[in-house]
């Protein structure tokens, strides 16, 4: 296809989307994220059978743009599913820890726990180091637990807790794991393609992605990424789940198959969102991620709100905002769609407390920047009618913001 007729197909996209009559919102949500034309457009192109050798060249070269992203070597094994993130952990779990071994789960937030209670519906053995939502673990605690008990063969954690919008420190505790000869398995679904991470210089054993956050594409496809150890691993493991085998599936990904029909049009979203990372190079998303963060937490400061937490290890996706007394995360909400952006509340302890403001996808600083002057404007409004009062940092932040 010539430059003439990509213009061309990304005009049209565009003009569909304006003829709908349907609202666009930009979204400061953890996922699914904003896309490109580029990658919308990818959506658009024509039917294809799973089973052509067409559709076998895609997927081939989806996974080899994915080993790079991982920052994987040439023995790990790459295996792309239908289903969101939630489907590559229980695929995972199920299908790479043996019978009988234990797994120890480190927890900090929402999605600590949901990896326990995939272990308690397939009832396998795990230990759980729970240090709190927004918690720090202890090192030197995962080892002495490593060290006391040696039926624990893997180690389960999140990179980005986005419950509490922290990192948690993968390479420290993959070299614990490695040196106690347990597998660390990675979900880096939220924070892959935005935060550094290596999958052979941290240890990682398997690292999970999903297609709609950090890496800019479509709903509807995870990814699995295994090492030679992960895979030797797999061969003692019953099987537990069906569709969910990942035994299935790198069977079949060694003819550039799937076992079961695939979500093709978001394959073909997800090969444009590799395109566009690879050639914005790896480090340099990871930049500009970076100065997203800083510029929003900056204005929110200046705003005189508050962040969850101050430790320094808050991802560079999502930022965790305590809600004012004088608002209600529904009513932030309402007020803040009706201009056409959408945030998102946070969950268990911090519900109607705290809410999130991603800035995961497609996000040049103009958009970030209107929508902190949308965000300062209504709740100075709010606040004014609520009230009678204005917080004068956020005032003086309005006044100099046009508002």
């Amino acid at each position: 296809m010539n430059q003439g007729s990509s213009i061309k197909i990304l005009d049209y996209i565009r003009e569909l989307m304006n003829l709908r009559g349907m609202p666009s919102y930009v979204l400061f949500n953890p996922g699914p994220a904003v896309t490109s034309a580029r990658v919308k457009a990818a959506l658009m192109k024509p039917d294809l059978s799973h089973r052509d050798p067409d559709f076998f060249a895609l997927l081939a070269q989806v996974r080899e743009k994915l080993r790079q992203v991982f920052r994987a070597g040439p023995s790990h094994e790459i295996a792309i599913l239908t289903g969101s993130g939630t489907a590559a952990i229980e695929a995972a779990i199920t299908s790479i820890i043996p019978q009988g071994a234990k797994a120890l789960v480190l927890v900090n937030g929402a999605f600590g726990e949901r990896y326990v209670q995939v272990l308690e519906t397939h009832s396998m053995p795990h230990e759980v180091y729970n240090v709190g939502w927004a918690g720090q673990f202890d090192l030197s605690h995962v080892e002495r637990i490593l060290d006391s008990d040696p039926d624990i063969e893997a180690v389960v954690m999140a990179h980005h807790e986005t419950s509490v919008g922290l990192l948690n420190p993968v390479r420290e505790i993959g070299e614990i794991a490695r040196r106690h000869g347990a597998i660390l398995m990675v979900d880096a679904i939220a924070s892959l393609g935005a935060e550094p991470l290596y999958m052979e210089r941290d240890h990682i054993d398997v690292c999970l992605a999903s297609s709609n956050k950090a890496l800019h594409s479509v709903p509807g496809l995870s990814a699995v990424a295994l090492s030679p150890r992960a895979v030797t691993m797999m061969e003692r493991t019953r099987v537990r789940t069906f569709y969910l085998d990942l035994r299935k599936y790198l069977k079949y990904m060694e003819k550039d198959q799937t076992p079961f029909t695939p979500a093709v049009t978001a394959l073909y979203a997800l090969d444009a969102a590799l395109d566009e990372l690879l050639e914005e190079g790896l480090e340099t998303r990871w930049a500009t991620y970076r100065q997203r963060a800083q510029l929003i937490r900056s204005e929110l400061r200046r705003m005189g709100l508050e962040s969850l937490t101050e430790t320094g290890r808050e991802s560079n996706t999502l930022t965790m905002v305590k809600l004012p007394d004088y608002i209600t995360f529904d009513e932030l909400y309402a007020r803040m769609k009706s201009y056409g952006y959408i945030i998102y509340g946070a969950k268990g302890q911090f519900e109607g407390k705290y809410f999130q403001i991603a800035n995961m996808g497609l996000l040049p600083e103009k958009t970030i920047r209107s929508f902190l002057d949308t965000l300062a404007f209504v709740l100075l409004s709010t606040q004014r009618s609520a009230t009678g009062t204005m917080d004068e940092k956020r005032y003086m932040f309005a006044i100099k913001r046009g508002h």
